[in-house]
């Protein structure tokens, strides 16, 4: 992937980075120079995002096959 598509993929892989640091699922430890994901409450998020792109691989399934949804 290359060209203004994969800059904007890497930036909001930072906002998204700095996203989970501020409300606390993720902590880094400079000590050790790690970073600590809870993987508790990023499960629930992770769960949304399988069904969302379920759906929409579902949909576009259908779709080409000349359904409606």
């Amino acid at each position: 992937m290359t060209g203004s598509i994969a800059l904007f993929i890497r930036l909001g892989l930072y906002v998204a980075a700095g996203w989970l640091a501020n409300i606390g699922w993720a902590n880094f430890n400079e000590t050790a120079g790690t970073v600590t994901v809870s993987i508790d409450a990023l499960a629930e998020w992770i769960a949304a995002g399988v069904a969302f792109v379920g759906a929409y691989a579902w949909s576009r399934w259908v779709k080409a096959r000349g359904g409606k949804t």
